[in-house]
């Protein structure tokens, strides 16, 4: 009997991992197609006014989600310590990364250098496989580290050499990029006790709060009165797809270890390139065909890797 419950519990993990890497996956899709949209939706706004509209239109829509995701649940009422990791969170990934990538994607894609920006976020993966293994104690596996290799590659290869490889603006994007690796991993730690869309919610309503402050600051209000309704559709198609973002990318990284999720997340990046290509007709290069085959590859590795394997060998009977 304790065999078969060891081997029900095996086929339980397994189960809830592949439907992480699924979701991680599903992220990853919109991640592609959010960058490549964002490049449009930024472009002539006061890009402060837009991500504070953007993703306070994002906490009120996740917030009956969160309210019936804990209806009927027996959980204990948020402690003081999940308060204040959540507004972290909400402060360190719904807040000061937004001001900083907007502004900065705004800047570099004006430069001719917005590609380079969207390479720079993809980079996020290195940095969380980092904080994964030192702060989230997570296991130093060899096939991410194979995968991380074929994606760091991949990524190279499908920058453009025929613009600017650096403009003012990247370096922005790149400390939105290490401030949201450092917020994945608090989140990940407190989703091993809280669910998904809590912490989807405390991200994105703390953000809120953080951005509105910022915004009554820093800039007139009169500048969220200027949007014209162009402005306010790429709001609404942004903002859908930041929800559909951070639902899916927490319900996955609450079955997966860090490392492997922003691993698979890479794949966004090839994504936003063939959108580019079909959208633009822009001309592409057999290194940049090389270099999305090399992303899909390292991915592959990932998902068919021991995270999957390893809990379904537990669950075969012993011979």
């Amino acid at each position: 009997m304790p065999s078969t419950r060891n081997r029900e519990a095996s086929a339980s993990s397994a189960s809830s991992v592949r439907w992480g890497l699924s979701l991680v996956v599903l992220t990853a899709v919109i991640s592609g197609v959010s960058t490549f949209v964002n490049l449009y939706a930024v472009a002539g706004t006061n890009s402060a006014a837009f991500v504070t509209v953007r993703n306070s239109v994002v906490a009120v829509v996740l917030l009956p989600i969160a309210a019936v995701a804990a209806f009927g649940a027996a959980r204990q009422p948020l402690s003081r310590t999940d308060w204040l990791g959540l507004a972290a969170i909400g402060v360190l990934g719904g807040g000061i990364p937004f001001l900083l990538f907007f502004y900065g994607l705004e800047i570099a894609t004006a430069a001719g250098a917005g590609i380079t920006a969207s390479f720079l976020y993809r980079t996020l993966f290195l940095m969380a496989a980092v904080l994964g293994i030192v702060v989230l104690k997570e296991r130093f596996r060899m096939r991410v580290a194979l995968a991380a290799a074929l994606l760091l590659g991949g990524n190279l290869l499908l920058l453009s050499f025929t613009t600017p490889i650096w403009a003012n603006g990247d370096a922005y994007v790149f400390a939105a990029t290490v401030l949201w690796a450092c917020e994945y991993t608090l989140s990940k730690r407190f989703l091993r006790r809280l669910p998904s869309s809590t912490v989807a919610l405390g991200r994105m309503g703390f953000g809120a709060v953080f951005l509105l402050g910022y915004l009554a600051a820093t800039t007139p209000f009169g500048a969220v009165g200027a949007l014209t309704l162009g402005q306010w559709v790429w709001v609404a198609v942004s903002g859908a797809l930041l929800a559909a973002f951070v639902t899916t990318w927490y319900a996955g990284l609450q079955r997966v270890d860090l490392s492997v999720a922003t691993a698979v997340l890479v794949l966004g990046f090839p994504i936003t390139w063939l959108l580019t290509v079909v959208v633009t007709g822009a001309s592409f290069t057999l290194a940049e065909v090389v270099g999305a085959a090399a992303i899909a590859l390292g991915a592959a590795i990932v998902i068919d890797g021991a995270s999957l394997r390893a809990p379904w060998r537990r669950t075969r009977p012993a011979t």
